[in-house]
């Protein structure tokens, strides 16, 4: 069994890749495409597919890939089956908040239309599928946000599959993606870091496929007006959402609803995280600021030994 890791910097996070038997083109593969994702996704990038969806006229469809009908519709998806409570059209809240230039590049902002959505949502986006356009009702705009990372890990893993590579691991920022045959016999492994103690872990969990995510109030983080902020919008209040949760974990079948439901389930704070969770039949643990462990039924043994170290 040959086994092939690598590592790398792509929409603003850490990527770390594992491939088991992996074609020869495999590593080229891995790095083009999230390459490419990027480049049609990114809100900092003017030339972007969602740079020019935001900064489109009233009522006109904008040219976009396959791949940008896709996130669009994971959006779509999201939002409704969280009632609201994941919105990727926070775009000009995160802006407002300060979080209007890219982490890696300063150079790179942030760039929409300056008319008000007036309350429409992501369910009203009209997609083309025959004309390959997208239609935005009038100021909406779009931040695919952790969902884009999720969704990225999701459809390379699914493209290295479909060329033969054995088993495939891809991991951005705190979205990863697993499928196939893992590196060793207790399938895919994968650590979970302790929010407040980055040098130590939670645990492991073990998945045969599927998705990981984490979503943190601790990461993306900036000053703005003498007062701490963090890219986690409430969208009941357009605001830094103010849950007393650090961080929240999430397995779900696919990385992007991974994302989804640790959004949504920080959001839904300590007071109703776990309620979030059940009501989908997902596994997840979540740690609040002052180091309390939450987790799903079948994690509680586990999750109970980690809050006897806290």
């Amino acid at each position: 069994m040959a086994v092939v890791e690598d590592r790398f910097r792509v929409m603003a996070s850490e990527a770390r890749v594992l491939l088991v038997d992996p074609t020869p083109e495999a590593p080229t593969l891995v790095r083009r495409r999230l390459a490419e994702l990027e480049q049609r996704w990114s809100r900092f990038l003017p030339d972007s597919e969602i740079s020019r969806i935001n900064l489109a006229g009233p009522h006109e469809a904008v040219d976009i890939s396959t791949d940008t009908s896709m996130l669009i519709e994971f959006m779509q998806q999201a939002h409704g089956f969280t009632d609201g409570r994941f919105d990727p059209t926070l775009l000009r809240e995160i802006v407002e908040a300060g979080y209007a230039t890219s982490i890696d590049d300063p150079d790179r902002r942030s760039m929409f239309t300056d008319c008000s959505a007036g309350g429409a949502t992501v369910a009203e986006i009209e997609l083309d599928h025959v004309a390959k356009t997208a239609t935005l009702p009038v100021g909406l705009v779009l931040d695919p946000g952790g969902l884009g990372k999720g969704a990225a890990a999701d459809v390379v893993v699914a493209e290295l599959m479909a060329e033969g590579t054995a088993g495939a691991m891809v991991g951005i920022g705190g979205d990863l993606a697993v499928s196939g045959v893992p590196p060793g016999d207790d399938g895919w492994i994968v650590a979970v870091e302790h929010p407040l103690r980055p040098d130590e872990e939670l645990g492991h969990l073990a998945l045969d496929h599927g998705g990981i995510a984490t979503s943190s109030t601790l990461t993306r983080r900036w000053t703005s007006g003498g007062r701490a902020r963090h890219h986690l919008v409430d969208p009941a209040t357009g605001t830094c959402s103010t849950t007393d949760l650090a961080a929240v974990t999430v397995v779900a079948g696919a990385s992007w609803q991974a994302e989804v439901h640790a959004t949504a389930a920080i959001l839904a704070t300590s007071s109703g995280v776990l309620g979030h969770l059940d009501r989908f039949g997902l596994s997840g643990v979540a740690v609040t600021h002052t180091g309390e462990v939450l987790a799903t039924s079948d994690l509680r043994a586990w999750a109970t030994k980690i809050g006897d170290r806290t």
